[in-house]
């Protein structure tokens, strides 16, 4: 078998690979929108793998990863990966977790940091009371997450004068009593209202879900100290990529382990890096307590397995990242997840966006997300695929030719 073309298409949020072959064996994998800068890299790395074998996954995998880095190009190279394992199942007629070792569970828990509870009680979560009560409703619903995972600091609104564009992280847009007026340090004010956020949240939550917090990058070192130390008694998941983190090119290993090692509260971070070696520091320097991979990002669903069994040899444990990763993307981390060693705790939950996504795919079991666990399914491959005559009505013009 050979691989004869790699075609992209933008459906709803996502960018959409196919590998096609001469087989008539097709490879589907997602990627998170961002068209100005992932599509125009995709021809570059369609030819280096056309005429591969894409069954022989490393070898086709070796022709790329030099060519690779952090975001953008890792996340079209780890896309490609998955694809790949989509065709290597489909041709041996088995789900990929059969060739990535065999599966340790039957479940694969997850836990939300994106998915939308369209019954919630608050629309607007605007105190931590109000968030604490949509995160039970979370637990209440059919999905039953038991982890939810909570932007705040940086990615709160109260650290912005412009509210709505509180992602920006320009140093223009903090609000006056967020920074120092000529420092980097977090004023008394914001320190002690972070903290209190936190408290809040925690009293109305309970033990009933496990929580988790994304709080930057944007600390000091000092600060984030300060936060992890006064949140101890709370029992939180973890604080998740407070110094580095999404869109930062380095991993600050030496200094997150100066963070952990300060603190009982666990500290995660990984969701930007890509190769297994970018992690060979954090995991054995003990930097950080869990490490948190996005398969889409860090090289594929092989590279993360393999990562996630160096971080257990070192008694770190592995969350790993999601959020954009859509359904193709969810149903690669359940293949993976389900084979993952005794350090893992759960994936974050990729959903499908637009929710007409649900209507496009086929090979999802019903009722597959329940009481916080993905059912891990038996279809060849990643276990999706397209309904091509519904899927088709999406396409932008300028990708009609993307299932021909």
């Amino acid at each position: 078998m050979k691989i004869t073309d790699l075609k992209s298409a933008i459906i709803g949020e996502n960018i959409v690979l196919r590998i096609v072959t001469d087989k008539g064996i097709d490879g589907f994998s997602q990627i998170e929108n961002n068209k100005d800068f992932v599509l125009p890299l995709v021809p570059y790395f369609k030819s280096m793998i056309v005429g591969c074998d894409p069954t022989n996954v490393e070898d086709v995998m070796r022709r790329m990863r030099r060519a690779g880095a952090f975001k953008p190009w890792g996340k079209v190279i780890s896309s490609i990966e998955m694809a790949l394992w989509d065709i290597a199942g489909k041709d041996a007629g088995v789900p990929v977790y059969k060739l990535l070792g065999g599966k340790v569970r039957d479940q694969v828990r997850v836990y939300n940091g994106s998915f939308v509870d369209k019954g919630r009680p608050h629309k607007v979560a605007d105190t931590p009371e109000k968030r604490g009560e949509n995160i039970l409703h979370l637990n209440e619903i059919p999905e039953g997450f038991t982890i939810v995972k909570s932007a705040v600091f940086w990615h709160s609104r109260d650290f912005y004068v412009d509210a709505d564009a509180y992602n920006t992280y320009t140093p223009e847009n903090l609000a006056p009593n967020a920074r120092l007026p000529k420092g980097s340090l977090l004023t008394e004010e914001a320190l002690n209202r972070s903290i209190d956020y936190i408290a809040r949240l925690k009293k109305v939550v309970g033990d009933k879900v496990g929580l988790a917090f994304d709080v930057g990058p944007g600390f000091t070192t000092t600060d984030i100290k300060r936060i992890a130390k006064a949140i101890e008694p709370y029992n939180v998941m973890w604080l998740e990529d407070s110094i580095a983190g999404d869109y930062t090119p380095f991993t600050m290993a030496k200094t997150f382990r100066d963070i952990t090692e300060s603190t009982t509260t666990p500290i995660h971070t990984g969701e930007q890096i890509f190769l297994r070696q970018n992690f060979m520091e954090l995991i054995e320097n003990r930097a950080v307590d869990i490490v948190g991979p996005d398969p889409a990002d860090v090289g594929g669903i092989a590279e993360l397995k393999w990562i996630a069994e160096y971080a257990d040899l070192h008694g770190i444990m592995m969350a790993p990242h999601g959020t954009f990763d859509g359904v193709f993307g969810m149903a690669a981390l359940t293949q993976v997840g389900a084979t993952m060693p005794q350090n893992y705790i759960a994936y974050e939950y990729p959903f499908g966006n637009p929710d007409w996504w649900y209507d496009i795919v086929e090979g999802l079991p019903n009722d597959f997300l329940r009481d916080g666990h993905v059912k891990v399914w038996d279809a060849p491959g990643i276990g999706v695929t397209f309904n091509v005559n519904k899927a088709s009505k999406y396409l932008r013009t300028e990708d009609k030719d993307f299932f021909m």
